[in-house]
């Protein structure tokens, strides 16, 4: 098999499991996506949890989240990312948490993404008794704030369903030392949402040096999830 032909195949196995998990056209069409992400740091002690409502479109990306428990609201605009109030603070840098939660709830239909860039692994990886083909993503060098990440999904090749992605971090404000060890992320629990398959919850990994699935780190617990009709939540930035 050619590069090319490498590549192409890629490609279209992961464009099957957005198929599986409903479709690009219920993705961008539904409206907003609505949840909570309450992101358990286990590794870092019991009260290291990052926990905010937040509603994205998927279409545009922009996004607005309300931090659990506090008067304290960020996001993103047009790119543009803002906080309230104007001394408010949050635990991980807001350019970097904007997005993140919605990437890993909206795998595999975030990479439907121009700068993407597929190749088919030839290994198989074993996860929890079943083995997944892999498709390995990167990204073109203009694309984003980390264009250095890579995402590994495993797809059940009987389903076609993404189970998760082993992936690094590149972005300087929460890497600023360069990438640190794999981890693997789990989607657990899907529930149909108006015809999308989402995760109900998430398991975070460490990966072996030998690129296989550690032990548990951390834990997610993903809840009130639905889309809400465009216009019915303000996602622009504050005056």
């Amino acid at each position: 098999m050619t590069d090319s032909e490498s590549t192409d195949e890629a490609r279209e196995l992961v464009m099957e499991s957005i198929e599986a998990h409903g479709g690009k056209d219920k993705w961008y069409e539904n409206g907003l996506l609505h949840f909570r992400w309450q992101y358990h740091m286990s590794d870092k002690g019991p009260e290291a949890i990052l926990d905010t409502v937040q509603t994205v479109d998927p279409a545009s990306l922009d996004v607005v989240h309300e931090v659990v428990g506090s008067d304290v609201r960020f996001g993103m605009s047009g790119g543009e990312v803002w906080i309230q109030p104007e001394d408010g603070e949050f635990a991980s840098p807001p350019r970097f948490w904007s997005l993140t939660p919605f990437y890993f709830i909206g795998i595999p239909f975030v990479f439907n993404d121009e700068s993407a860039n597929f190749e088919l692994l030839d290994d198989k990886l074993e996860f929890e008794g079943k083995d997944y083909t892999q498709v390995k993503i990167t990204y073109d060098k203009d694309a984003g704030d980390s264009p250095d990440d890579y995402y590994v999904l495993l797809i059940d090749p009987d389903t076609k369903l993404t189970k998760g992605a082993h992936y690094t971090v590149t972005n300087k404000l929460v890497a600023p030392n360069g990438p640190g060890p794999a981890k693997f992320i789990t989607l657990d629990d899907f529930a149909d949402i108006d015809g999308v398959k989402l995760a109900g919850g998430h398991r975070t990994f460490k990966m072996t040096d030998d690129g296989k699935i550690g032990e548990q780190m951390r834990f997610t617990n993903v809840s009130d999830v639905k889309f809400l009709p465009r216009g019915s939540v303000d996602l622009s930035m504050p005056k």
